[in-house]
């Protein structure tokens, strides 16, 4: 963006309210070839040319970072007469006491508002005084109920969006080139410009997937983008977005679709009229339904409906065996695409936040469908960036609020490890390692004269399992022990699985010493946890010193950090079974990866049946949790994904550094499966069947490619041939 500069309303003030603002210019081409838009405003911007929708952005940032986004516009010009309209959304500074700032995930500074620089040829447009704006007091940006909303509600007026007053754009400043190849004394500004590191979301028509009958606007299946309406007459309509009818204090296990139920009014968007009207959200909208409430003589009419995904392709080569395991597949992946947009998030209809522990399984999820692992990187970064001197990291993040979670830090490291072991790149490892120390060094601090890690003041949650419920006034909820009830046991082998994972992080990378010193200390965790929370007579890890309290999840990490022997281990695992305090789809990965590790695979068949009860729901994505769910749209339980293709196709890395891979497929429950895995390899193709007592076996790869086939009879074959067919008796 070399010849713009950062314009402004001339009545603009410094980002004190949340405000629209609308930006035109007219422009003629005698040529169309080839055009660039790069742009970025203050806070958000929908880029409109020739009356199409062209872009949204920037990229969401962090308060190191913004971000302007590359678009090529060639398809919307034309030669002759064009106009550029481009609608920026203000919001209130990050840092500005007593107003709410609504779009928690959305940092903003300055009151610059617009940078633009069109090339088509030998024609330049850029972002001067050219520029006509206009303050848009029509529209009205309020915060949702919600305490962690990312979306805004909007109040329209069509007759004061009728009296617009165009007038001339004040240029602000020029711009700073994050980017530039040197830093003229040093200097930097929060105004810096980095280029977007993903690619632009993809928009797509989708009316087709809309029903309407006069009240209730029903989408196929859950999705997220802009809906646009045609309201026609006079009077007042509320637009009501819901993902199902239920109530907003809990899901329950009625069929999504039971009108008979309440509906969640978190979301409304007003929109008054005196004549015709097209309303069009600036902020994304995510639902199964929309509830059309009116007074006056009004009449609504839904004109266009545009969803908004992150370009991810999906293969659908797959079939495992099960017409419920493939419409699981099917919802688990729109899961994983409704969460990821510009980050990961946490859920589309609320928060929209990207959660460390929810980001580290997205990212798992993700790596099983594609090679596409820029979402990942960013996200890494983002964490990185937002890590405090003391090594604190936030549990969210880009985020207006801070908020720290203890337990979620861990999963940084559970990010770099899981991205080393999908692509063995150890420069992405290396700059993460400070972070990674830093982590450590702050759960150091905490640490008790007795060697374990002690609480913080902050959220010590865990998992949502149902004995750890929220109680106003009792505790937060989703933490194992009160915050004045003492040690939480489940910190101390959980340390110590990540230190290990952060060990082999170091090692890699040549930091042989600090991955010594590391494992060094999971072994004082290991030693000192079978010490205090050992129950000889329960046979099982405690949450507590008291060892009042027990959970799948203490056994799950004792289980996986080697703290338990393998005899203990699988002991733990068969005795935990029947606690109270049971994983929820937050939690099932690491669970699950725990059980099979004690061959206990087949008992994960308990949470998949949850799951797949889930269709007979009508829900076409993962609620947040089995029962009560706050959220039916929560990409942590997109568990299928990983599920099906490393272990019921059974595709994993066998070794990060020589990039082969190991085949055990799980042929319990089904007669056949197949499908691609993206791989440190590249795609793999697994397709195999039982038949009277044998099963067959083909595997496709990339030439050379060293994989281990392992047959349930125990065989194992070593091949680099890029196919093969093995077979054996079951």
């Amino acid at each position: 963006m070399k010849h713009c500069s950062w314009i402004t309303h001339p009545e603009a003030t410094n980002a004190s309210d949340n405000k629209t603002y609308f930006f035109k210019r007219d422009f003629v081409l005698d040529v169309v070839e080839n055009a660039i838009v790069e742009v970025s405003a203050q806070a958000r911007y929908k880029l409109f040319i020739n009356g199409e929708m062209v872009a949204v952005g920037p990229c969401k940032g962090s308060r190191e970072k913004t971000f302007f986004d590359t678009v090529n516009v060639t398809k919307y010009l034309k030669e002759g007469k064009n106009e550029l309209f481009v609608e920026v959304l203000q919001l209130v500074s990050t840092d500005m006491e007593g107003k709410m700032s609504p779009i928690e995930g959305v940092l903003r500074v300055g009151s610059a508002l617009l940078a633009l620089e069109l090339v088509c040829g030998d024609t330049i447009i850029k972002s001067d005084e050219s520029f006509l704006c206009a303050v848009c007091d029509g529209i009205e940006h309020i915060n949702a109920r919600s305490c962690y909303s990312a979306t805004t509600r909007e109040r329209h007026d069509s007759v004061k969006q009728g009296a617009l007053k165009f007038v001339g754009a004040k240029v602000q400043c020029g711009i700073s080139n994050g980017e530039a190849d040197h830093y003229w004394w040093g200097s930097t500004n929060k105004c810096f410009l980095f280029e977007r590191p993903i690619p632009m979301l993809d928009f797509a028509d989708k009316r087709s997937i809309i029903s309407f009958d006069g009240t209730y606007f029903e989408a196929e299946y859950l999705t997220f983008g802009f809906p646009r309406f045609k309201i026609s007459g006079k009077g007042v309509v509320d637009l009501v977005y819901f993902e199902c009818f239920d109530s907003d204090k809990g899901k329950t296990n009625s069929h999504r679709t039971d009108r008979s139920k309440g509906i969640c009014r978190e979301m409304i968007d007003t929109v008054t009229v005196d004549g015709e009207y097209i309303f069009e959200p600036f902020w994304f909208r995510c639902f199964r339904f929309i509830k059309v409430e009116t007074v006056g003589d009004v009449s609504v009419e839904m004109v266009n409906f545009t969803e908004v995904n992150y370009p991810m392709s999906v293969r659908e080569d797959y079939d495992f065996g099960r017409d419920d395991d493939n419409a699981l597949w099917d919802i688990s992946v729109r899961t994983l695409r409704r969460c990821m947009h510009e980050s990961y998030e946490d859920c589309p209809f609320y928060e929209q936040l990207q959660y460390a522990m929810d980001t580290s399984l997205q990212m798992l999820f993700n790596y099983q469908l594609t090679d596409d692992d820029l979402l990942a990187r960013k996200a890494m970064n983002d964490f990185a960036q937002a890590q405090y001197a003391d090594g604190l990291m936030p549990s969210r993040t880009p985020s207006v609020g801070e908020q720290h979670i203890p337990t979620f830090q861990f999963y940084f490291i559970f990010m770099v490890y899981a991205h080393y072991i999908r692509f063995g790149d150890t420069t992405l490892v290396r700059a993460h390692l400070r972070a990674i120390d830093g982590v450590i060094e702050w759960f150091r601090r905490h640490m008790t004269d007795d060697g374990l890690v002690g609480q913080s003041k902050y959220w010590n949650f865990v998992d949502w399992a149902k004995p750890w419920s929220y109680v106003e006034g009792k505790n937060d909820g989703g933490v194992p022990v009160n915050i004045d009830g003492g040690i939480i046991g489940i910190y101390n082998p959980m340390m110590a699985y990540f230190l290990q994972c952060g060990a082999k992080l170091n090692a890699v990378c040549g930091r042989t010493d600090v991955a010594r010193e590391y494992l060094g200390l999971a072994e004082e965790l290991k030693e000192n946890t079978n010490r205090v929370f050992w129950d000889e007579e329960k046979g099982l890890y405690a949450d507590n010193v008291d060892h009042t309290r027990f959970s799948q999840h203490m056994q799950t990490w004792c289980t996986l950090s080697g703290t338990a022997k393998p005899r203990r281990a699988k002991q733990i695992m068969k005795n935990s079974l029947t606690l109270d305090a049971k994983a929820t789809y937050a939690f099932a990965y690491f669970y699950f990866r725990a059980l099979e590790a004690v061959g206990m695979y087949s008992y994960t068949e308990e949470m998949m049946s949850s799951y797949r009860g889930l269709l007979k729901l009508g829900c076409t994505t993962i609620p947040e949790t089995p029962t009560e769910s706050r959220s039916d749209c929560h990409a942590w339980g997109a568990l299928a994904i990983y599920e099906f293709s490393a272990t019921i196709l059974g595709v994993r890395t066998y070794n990060v550094e020589e990039k082969s891979i190991s085949i055990k497929p799980y042929i319990e429950g089904r007669d056949s499966a197949r499908g691609t895995v993206s791989t440190i390899a590249g795609n793999v193709f697994v397709s195999w069947r039982k038949t009277n007592n044998e099963l067959t076996i083909h595997v496709k790869s990339n030439d050379n490619v060293r994989k281990i086939v392992y047959l349930p009879n125990g065989d194992a074959y070593e091949t680099t041939q890029s196919e093969i067919t093995l077979g054996c008796k079951i």
